[in-house]
């Protein structure tokens, strides 16, 4: 079976993650790249660096509003006076149907579903 490593996926290492209201080590760390690629090897796969096919098939699948705040939150958060580094929700918009949100802040935690996915 082959299996698909983007060397760059080492260089994810969030520093923030809340857990019962506490914050915690983010689980989303390196070493998960290294104990996950080591039982793909152990499984017997063969691993293969993804191609990049370009935004035509990720668009396929997600809408073009959150491809735009993909492309853009980060500048959008370090302009916020106090924001972290990471793009960290910390509200969620419940009724998603009134709407888009237009801050910086409601789009993260619009798309964002909890602190394990910083960006």
């Amino acid at each position: 079976m082959k299996a698909f490593l983007d060397s760059r996926q080492t260089e994810h290492d969030p520093k923030y993650f809340m857990s019962s209201g506490a914050i915690a080590p983010n689980p989303e760390q390196p070493k998960r790249v290294e104990i996950l690629s080591a039982g793909a090897k152990n499984a017997g796969c063969v691993f293969a660096e993804p191609t990049d096919m370009g935004i035509g098939h990720i668009a396929k699948i997600h809408s073009p509003q959150y491809l735009t705040f993909l492309e853009n939150i980060h500048e959008r958060w370090t302009r916020i006076p106090g924001g972290g580094e990471e793009v960290v929700p910390n509200i969620h918009p419940r009724a998603r149907e009134d709407g888009y949100p237009r801050s910086a802040v409601g789009q993260a935690g619009y798309h964002q579903a909890d602190t394990a996915c910083p960006i």
